[in-house]
């Protein structure tokens, strides 16, 4: 076989289903060999899509997602996804054509250095430099790829090097048992720190959800009593949103880390960025001496900006379990009954929370333009047991986290970076790894124009996918923000280049011209009626829903 029909037996050998891309001149030698593959090619308008759509499917199914674009260019496209793919830690496989490596040195038009494009947001990037090395290339990206800590790999292949006849039996990668275990002396560390406290904390990051590890995030959870957070910027379900001991989200400024963190007496971190902020600003995320452990299959994430007590390398959902394990034998009758009373009265104090959301949504039900919190919970009411979202509606987000349950493993994921364009790719590689599951992807009116091409491809494959707009006309997220940093035109009331207006942008046109069914919602009292019909209807639908244009700052 020539190389390319080698390296797509060593992509099905590795379990590959889709190849994600939006082909090139480059591409054509490797896109050949693909109709006697067995791989299914999902074909986007525009790079940046299908990067998004395999980082989609990488995160929901915890394995690799793979996708070819086309050299220079298209590589320059996908970069600002690749960047959520890195910060994502996504299992991602990124390949590109390059040039005829004959003559690269005479600078042919679309050619560059491809791996320099690449490497700050890859965990490996390498471009072919013979053909008889392209398996063995293959075979060490998917192996890296997917070897914890999970992350996006690279490779660059001329064109020139897929045709020649190559020796290789088109084995897949190695298998490889990447589950460590802990350490037992720091394991009894930890549950001694932990067993101790009277007032414990759990902060719970993405890898929680990476690993699979929420089940047992839960049982550690419920056996200390402990409050449960996530991390700044969490964009997956690492424990249930819908239990008693859950806060949600950290707010991403040290100094609200450290309000949150005060009055504990002891901190569990689990699979998480520590931590990732909007704004700079002063100051620290702990109290001065406050015990802090650290689990993670990422040895550069602990203690990677902030010192830690303990710091614990180990797979999170094997972590998990021998804590658990070692607190169960270490508490006595009365830590146990005071864990039981913690979370009696955690449970309370929520109870209390969602009583005062549900009475924000409550009093929104007449109010016209439509409010977030009424949008959100309706949207919530409608919802299929088990649906998947997958948002990027920036200003709308915290509503967003607040009413909708994401109460499954797999129910929540997000854009890691704020990048903008993600989510509409994303949600079709979401479908294709999830076909049993409904996935809604909320975006934003503004986000819907950075990838609108993810519509086709959606409508290309039929997928079930329900976008529902928050349309403020605006980028409201960017207007607070100069509220909350007292620029003088936000004083004014200017905020220039954030108003889409003069025209409005007609989503209804632009998604029925890309084969979706679009409706508008401008009345409170429509909108469960046209949730619900695109909800159950067979393909994509579109719901656009005007909402008010107000916003508040944004303060760190």
């Amino acid at each position: 076989m020539n190389a390319a029909a080698v390296l797509m037996e060593v992509l099905r050998a590795a379990g590959v289903r889709y190849v994600f891309g939006n082909p090139g001149t480059t591409e054509l030698p490797f896109l050949d060999a693909l109709p006697d593959s067995g791989l299914e090619y999902v074909l986007a308008l525009q790079e940046a899509t299908a990067v998004a759509a395999a980082d989609g499917y990488a995160q929901a199914t915890g394995t690799h997602g793979v996708v070819n674009v086309h050299v220079a260019p298209g590589l320059a496209n996908g970069i600002s996804i690749l960047h959520n793919a890195a910060r994502a830690k996504s299992p991602l496989v990124v390949t590109a054509g390059q040039q005829d490596s004959r003559f690269l040195v005479d600078a042919p038009i679309l050619a560059a250095d491809l791996v320099r494009m690449a490497e700050q947001f890859t965990k490996w990037a390498y471009e072919v430099r013979r053909a008889e090395e392209a398996p063995a290339a293959l075979r060490r990206a998917l192996k890296v790829a997917l070897t914890p800590p999970t992350g996006p790999v690279f490779l660059a292949l001329p064109m020139d090097l897929m045709t020649p006849v190559i020796e290789d039996a088109g084995e897949g990668p190695p298998p490889v048992a990447a589950r460590t275990r802990p350490e037992p002396g720091a394991l009894a560390r930890a549950a001694e720190i932990l067993g101790a406290a009277r007032a414990p904390l759990v902060i719970a990051g993405d890898g929680v959800a990476r690993a699979g590890a929420g089940a047992a995030l839960v049982a550690l959870a419920e056996r200390l009593g402990a409050r449960v957070h996530g991390e700044p910027f969490y964009r997956r379900t690492s424990f249930p949103g819908t239990h008693p001991l859950w806060r949600g989200g950290l707010y991403p400024g040290p100094a609200a880390v450290r309000r949150a963190l005060e009055g504990f007496d002891a901190v569990l971190i689990v699979g998480a960025t520590v931590f990732t902020w909007f704004l700079h600003a002063p100051g620290a995320p702990f109290p001065r001496g406050l015990p802090v452990v650290q689990l993670d299959d990422d040895a550069w994430e602990i203690g990677r900006s902030w010192p830690v007590t303990l710091g614990i390398v180990a797979d999170p959902r094997a972590g998990l379990a021998e804590l658990d394990a070692a607190l169960a034998a270490r508490m006595g009758e009365a830590e146990r009954r005071a864990a039981a009373e913690r979370a009696a009265a955690l449970a309370a104090s929520r109870a209390e929370v969602v009583a005062r959301a549900r009475a924000a949504a409550e009093a929104e039900r007449e109010r016209r333009p439509i409010g977030q919190a009424h949008l959100f919970a309706t949207l919530a009411a409608v919802l299929p047991r088990g649906a998947v979202v997958v948002d990027e509606s920036a200003s709308s987000l915290p509503f967003a986290l607040r009413y909708l349950p994401f109460d499954t493993p797999g129910s929540f994921y997000g854009s890691k970076t704020g990048t903008l364009g993600w989510a509409l790719g994303a949600a079709v590689g979401v479908q294709l790894a999830s076909p049993g599951r409904k996935v809604v992807a909320t975006v934003g009116d503004g986000s819907v124009m950075y990838a609108p091409q993810a519509l086709w491809t959606a409508a290309r494959h039929r997928l079930p996918i329900t976008c529902v707009v928050p349309n403020n006309a605006s980028y409201a997220i960017l207007k607070a923000g100069m509220l909350g940093l007292d620029l003088a035109s936000a004083k004014r009331g200017i905020f220039p280049g954030m108003d889409l207006v003069e025209p409005e942008i007609d989503y209804l046109g632009l998604a029925r011209a890309l084969g979706v069914r679009a409706e508008r919602v401008d009345t409170p009292g429509e909108l469960g009626d046209v949730l619900a019909a695109c909800l159950a209807h067979p393909g994509p639908a579109l719901v656009d829903v005007a909402i008010d244009r107000g916003f508040t700052e944004v303060r760190v």
